[in-house]
């Protein structure tokens, strides 16, 4: 019985310590200087996503009123069909934002905001969401269940014109270090073993 009580013990640090390492991380781009940005921008919230327009055209990072929560992170172009693409440095669990700017002018009904989830050039993931099409940031979207390491979100508007992705609070979750998953695995193993022995006496 002491043997079974110290396993357990260990297990609920184990798992404390499981519960600590899967690390979330919002970027809600408050501290980050207003302005045109580069393809491969990091926020200084994290440096382990990087922002890309799909088309090449930049990212702009600005205070756009209703359309975000104070400073947001917007593909630069007006006239084009690009999405926004956020490269992890490390795999990912989930991952949710919020975003603005469904103009009515510029949309239909029914047309949604699309976020996919990749693992290389696999894709993994995808989910949608119908916009409201109110011109505001009142709308969130989000990916989990899967193991990635990059993603796109983009309007699904015909014609892909005039409509910017804007984006705000990006939430994203980190997959637990390797020695946390090893020590679960030696965890499993101890618990089948400690009903063993009990089974036996």
């Amino acid at each position: 019985m002491k043997k079974l009580a110290t396993i357990l013990a260990l297990a609920g640090l184990v798992f404390a310590g499981f519960a600590g390492s899967a690390q979330a991380i919002l970027i809600d781009f408050e501290s980050d200087t207003v302005g045109g940005k580069a393809n491969g921008w990091t926020s200084v919230d994290s440096p382990l996503v990087h922002f890309t327009d799909s088309n090449g055209a930049g990212l702009l990072l600005a205070n756009f009123g209703a359309q975000s929560f104070g400073q947001a992170l917007a593909t630069a172009d007006d006239f084009d069909d690009s999405w926004l693409i956020m490269d992890f440095d490390v795999p990912v669990l989930e991952l949710s934002l919020w975003f603005g700017n469904d103009d009515p002018a510029f949309s239909s009904a029914g047309d949604e905001a699309v976020l996919t989830a990749f693992l290389g050039a696999v894709q993994v993931g995808q989910t949608s969401v119908v916009m409201n099409r109110d011109d505001l940031m009142n709308q969130s979207i989000g990916i989990s269940g899967v193991t990635f390491d990059s993603a796109t979100f983009y309007y699904d508007v015909v014609p892909q014109q005039g409509l910017v992705e804007i984006v705000d609070d990006i939430d994203f979750t980190l997959i637990p270090e390797p020695t946390t998953m090893l020590m679960l695995g030696g965890l499993g193993a101890g618990l089948a073993g400690a009903r063993k022995l009990r089974r036996k006496k």
